[in-house]
């Protein structure tokens, strides 16, 4: 394959038309899916791969299309996320069957936790661990596999449940110093990574006030007690299995790759399961050579990811075609004329955000594609202070990723949620409905922008600039 032709800017019938009209495609697919209320990762298959096929029909030279799209499936950011995916899978499976979720239930029962009040206790933990590692997508692996099913045995409302993780993922993801979109944010602007999350403390926290709010209103489920049906016996026997999660949190807190951390935390549940008689050696895999199926815990807990895999494989191919085929630039430069004061500039780059986020679903990306185009027209040009314009790429970027319902955080957590066992009674966009700090975060930021509040100007002092 020659890498030239990857590598090459890529043209299409109808000019920007014609690169737009896949993703014209793949978007009505997802939305009329989602308002038959049939959001799911293997629906989405179909829109996806109907819009590869008019990416191919469109490009004048459909090879290189083709080359292209490999080229943005097989990229390394995919493959890091599909081997956590599929390792976070097999920790979730085995949780699921090794008892942890029934003794976390028995425990809270024990203690008299009230379903009303978990959706609050998890985005408050989720928070910490989330402003802790930095990984909002590893918050959500650390987290739904075992609190999802423990809060709507308790009484939770489902989709709220869901939603207390993704938004949780989303506040440390904003504030996290050693969160990938805060250094993103923070270095594009030229400024310390200190100085833009002290700037940003009372957005967040603003934004978090709302949420809290709303999980305590909305927490409580149709039902006055859980429905326990789904559980089976519950047992303390399992709660020696909260060593995996405290492991994996444990090394992810410590900067470990996620990859390695997942791997260390499924290797020590497998060995405390089987030791401890939680689990019988037979069910880590299963043969069954008279019917050609493979099964067990691994086989299960890989194949219960495979159809957001998927899906994201697609669409990182076709985000490739957006990025080589130069539309990124001009929705930029499109927009960009619209900028007449501080207000008008930083409503421009906030919606420019959200555009990329919709088409990336990866935030980090989207704010190094806006970074320089965010401080040429607010920090060089308006001479907003460039902490400011840091906080608008970050924090908008987290609401279009709480509020997406085709981001990998909510889709993630509507796959754990459906193969814990526990009741999942809501589409994906009931879950993003229920994402309250995404909404909060919406509010507050858009809210800054038309009064101005938080706004200053003028540069950081040169001693804490970064070259």
């Amino acid at each position: 394959m020659n890498d030239n032709k990857k590598s090459a800017v890529i043209e299409f019938r109808g000019g920007m038309f014609g690169l737009i009209l896949p993703f014209i495609v793949l978007f009505a697919g997802i939305i009329m899916l989602s308002v038959a209320g049939k959001a799911m990762p293997m629906a989405f298959w179909v829109p996806t791969l109907a819009a590869v096929l008019v990416a191919l029909i469109m490009a004048k030279k459909p090879t290189q299309c083709a080359d292209l799209l490999v080229e943005g499936m097989s990229n390394e950011m995919v493959a890091i996320m599909l081997m956590a995916w599929f390792l976070a899978g097999i920790v979730a499976q085995l949780m699921k069957e090794s008892g942890l979720i029934q003794g976390l239930i028995w425990l809270c029962i024990n203690v008299g936790l009230k379903g009303r009040f978990f959706p609050l206790i998890t985005f408050i933990c989720g928070s910490l661990l989330s402003t802790a590692t930095g990984t909002a997508l590893g918050t959500v692996i650390a987290l739904a596999p075992i609190l999802y099913p423990v809060g709507v045995a308790l009484g939770a409302n489902p989709p709220v449940m869901a939603a207390a993780i993704v938004s949780a993922a989303y506040f440390g993801d904003n504030i996290a110093p050693v969160s990938d979109t805060t250094i993103a944010s923070a270095y594009t602007q030229g400024v310390d990574v200190s100085d833009v999350v002290r700037s940003r403390l009372k957005y967040a926290f603003s934004a978090a006030a709302i949420a809290c709010v709303g999980f305590l209103i909305f927490g409580q489920g149709a039902t006055g007690s859980g429905d326990l049906s789904f559980v089976g016996e519950l047992s303390p026997k399992g709660l020696i299995m909260l060593a995996v999660p405290a492991l994996l949190i444990f090394m992810m807190y410590r900067g470990v790759h996620l990859i390695v951390a997942l791997m260390s935390a499924g290797s020590l549940g497998i060995l405390l399961s089987l030791v401890c008689g939680l689990l019988p050696l037979e069910r880590l895999l299963v043969v069954d050579m008279d019917n050609f199926v493979v099964s067990g815990v691994i086989v299960e807990g890989i194949q219960s990811l495979v159809d957001i895999a998927i899906f994201a494989m697609l669409l990182m191919g076709l985000i490739n075609l957006l990025d080589k085929g130069g539309f990124f630039q001009w929705l930029i430069q499109a927009l960009s004329k619209y900028t007449k004061d501080d207000r008008s500039s930083e409503f421009v780059v906030a919606i420019i955000d959200i555009i990329l986020c919709c088409l990336t679903v990866a935030n980090s990306v989207v704010i190094v594609l806006e970074g320089p185009i965010a401080k040429k027209l607010l920090v060089e040009n308006r001479g907003i202070s460039p902490d400011r314009s840091a906080n608008i790429l970050d924090a908008v970027s987290c609401v279009a990723m709480c509020l997406i319902p085709y981001g990998f955080a909510p889709l993630l957590a509507y796959m754990f949620a459906g193969g814990s066992g526990a009741p999942v009674n809501f589409s994906v966009n009931e879950l993003v409905l229920y994402s309250f700090h995404g909404w909060g975060l919406a509010i507050v930021m858009f809210f800054a922008i038309f009064t101005g509040w938080g706004r200053t100007h003028g540069k950081v002092p040169a001693a804490k600039k970064k070259g």
